[in-house]
């Protein structure tokens, strides 16, 4: 399906949802029945127009303080890795902020999922090679996977760039590094506090594993004053999908766990699942902490306990750090933040009952 778009060119509607950071539905209805779309969503939808270079807007509301070189908004590309089917994205929130923030400075944002078979692709489109299009002025990578294989190779190429994301890399690209060991410390330390002394670690089999694991065994070892072995400390590396969150649910049930620290939402809604199919409470039975976060959180049943990150404070420092990057006219400056996650308590971990 395509818009017509007399002023230049004829542009997909996928194209424009996808710069835009919205639904076809909504992009669609953007361009029909404008009246219909919330004024945030109008002036996103516009200013992906304006990007694709679809119609004679130059610049944008408020671009004044957003602005770079020539007429046109600032464009910054805000990357992330392409979510697998069955997979729920941790940075949706994150994303979302960036974007209403970005866009309310008068920033243009231009929205990427990085895939590695097409990150050869994305590198020549983003640096403006390709279509005679404007090139991007600097990036906001989120996450890791093909999103950070992407980001190596914008800063090789002297796009500035900061990321965020769980795994600390000595490649230095400016970071703001998202400290997972630092929030399963706090998650050890409370379920220790309710008198949870059976502890099983849930993650997905990625890069920042490793790390996450080796944090969750030295807490155990050192807040249970136990050697921390894999008996006594007992972890379960998933792929991702729900799927494999009851797989690894319930192996740690099978070990007697009576809470379960879990690192992906994918994770934490596999363990409710497990735990329904096997006629088990949680918390009664089966206390759960989720360490990042699950979107709706508060809503589900029972609502999670979590250790999350200010997403609203890691957003704008990263907008102001690539501002100052653009700025200055240096992709060499760097920045080394490192963000430590809260704990939120809700429902989903009580003191350990008899199973």
């Amino acid at each position: 399906m395509s818009e017509h778009l007399p002023e230049h060119r004829h542009v997909r509607l996928a194209e424009i949802a996808g710069t835009a950071g919205v639904s076809k539905a909504t992009a669609s209805r953007a361009l029909r029945y404008p009246e219909s779309v919330s004024a945030a969503s109008l002036a996103k939808v516009r200013q992906a127009l304006a990007i694709l270079g679809a119609n004679g807007q130059t610049s944008s509301p408020g671009a004044g303080e957003g602005a770079g070189t020539g007429s046109g908004p600032l464009l910054i590309a805000l990357i992330k890795p392409a979510v697998s089917a069955g997979n729920v994205d941790p940075y949706s929130r994150l994303a979302e902020i960036l974007t209403n923030r970005m866009f309310a400075l008068g920033i243009a944002v231009v929205h990427i999922e990085a895939i590695t078979e097409r990150n050869e692709t994305l590198l020549e489109t983003i640096l403006g090679s390709e279509h005679g299009g404007p090139a991007i002025s600097g990036a906001v990578v989120v996450g890791g996977g093909a999103a950070g294989v992407l980001a190596g190779m914008l800063a090789e190429r002297g796009l500035p760039l900061i990321r965020i994301s769980n795994a600390r890399h000595d490649d230095g690209i400016s970071r703001i590094y998202l400290d997972a060991t630092g929030g399963i410390d706090t998650a050890v330390a409370h379920l220790v506090h309710l008198g949870h002394k059976r502890i099983g670690l849930a993650v997905l089999r990625d890069s920042a594993a490793p790390a996450r694991i080796a944090g969750f065994r030295r807490s155990m070892a050192g807040i249970l004053h136990i050697p921390a072995t894999r008996d006594q400390a007992p972890v379960v590396e998933a792929a991702g999908g729900a799927m494999a969150g009851v797989a690894a649910a319930e192996e740690l049930l099978d070990l007697r766990c009576t809470a379960v620290i879990a690192c992906a939402p994918s994770l934490s809604f596999g363990m409710l699942e497990a735990a329904q199919r096997l006629r088990l409470d949680v918390p009664r039975d089966l206390s759960l902490l989720t360490v990042g976060d699950v979107p709706d959180a508060d809503v589900v049943q029972p609502p999670l306990s979590q250790v999350v990150y200010d997403w609203a404070t890691v957003a704008q420092s990263a907008i102001d750090e690539i501002r100052t990057m653009i700025a200055a006219g240096d992709a060499r400056v760097h920045v080394d933040y490192t963000v430590d996650p809260d704990l939120v308590l809700r429902a989903s971990a009580v003191p350990p009952q008899r199973r």
